[in-house]
């Protein structure tokens, strides 16, 4: 079956014995329960990637939300282009990453250039350092606890007003308490989950045509 952790973070774990229709059903009342926009969406490891883009597929297909991907920080860039073909509209990284180490840095770099502006998400460990560090990357920080300083300090931060300060209504893993949503504010986000999906279905051809015409 599937795991829950929780109506903070939405969160969904996905595991071998999990049905299609378990899976939907547990998302459409989480919907209707906290009136959420978004799950954050994780795999038991040994399942395979054909399962997964079929899972994302299928919660898309169903309903206008936002899919994040939560995933350790993986070992090679290669693995970022794997998770954006399942599908999801962003990145959360739940490990604390070693930002020190150049190998993790080109990691990060690369998903916050592959994903759009503001979708990819790390582990704070609401240390101040980190969170510069993490914004320097354009990665959102999400803090591990609640931190009304640190919060407002990420909010008013010049890297932070560059390229995300519009999307935390759509995903509030930094702010959770701001899940009041206007008509205005659904409207912003059905335009922007139709502009993601549009330009993840461009992406995603381009790099199969890219394959082809290589012979891989």
């Amino acid at each position: 079956m599937f795991i829950i952790g929780g109506k903070r973070m939405h969160p969904v774990h996905i595991t071998q014995e999990a049905s299609v229709e378990s899976v939907l059903s547990f998302v459409e009342a989480e919907i209707a329960k906290y009136q959420t926009k978004y799950i954050v969406l994780s795999f038991e490891e040994t399942l395979h990637d054909a399962k997964r883009k079929k899972v994302v597929d299928l919660i898309k297909s169903h309903f206008d939300i936002f899919v994040i991907l939560k995933s350790k920080l993986p070992k090679y860039p290669q693995m970022i282009e794997e998770y954006f073909a399942y599908g999801v509209h962003g990145l959360y990284f739940d490990s604390k990453p070693d930002i020190y180490s150049e190998t993790s840095t080109e990691i990060m770099v690369f998903a916050a250039e592959l994903f759009p502006n503001g979708w990819v998400f790390a582990n704070s460990e609401s240390d101040e350092n980190m969170i510069e560090e993490l914004l320097g990357l354009k990665i959102i920080p999400v803090l591990q606890e609640e931190n009304k300083e640190l919060l407002n300090f990420i909010k008013s931060h010049h890297h932070f007003i560059k390229f995300s300060r519009n999307l935390t209504k759509s995903v509030p893993l930094l702010d959770k308490d701001q899940n009041d949503y206007s008509f205005t504010d659904k409207i912003r986000m059905k335009m922007l989950l139709e502009s993601l999906n549009l330009r993840q279905k461009l992406m995603i051809k381009n790099i199969d045509e890219s394959f082809n015409s290589s012979g891989l």
